[in-house]
């Protein structure tokens, strides 16, 4: 399976462990980790 920036970030976002916060749209893709 290929891996996109967006497909990586929608299988993040669908763990329900992480705590992570993401923003994206079409010049960035912005994944912050909130478990600290």
């Amino acid at each position: 399976m290929a891996w996109t920036p967006r497909t990586l970030a929608d299988a993040l976002n669908n763990i329900a462990e992480l705590d992570i916060d993401i923003e994206n749209n079409e010049s960035s893709l912005i994944i912050k980790m909130n478990d600290y």
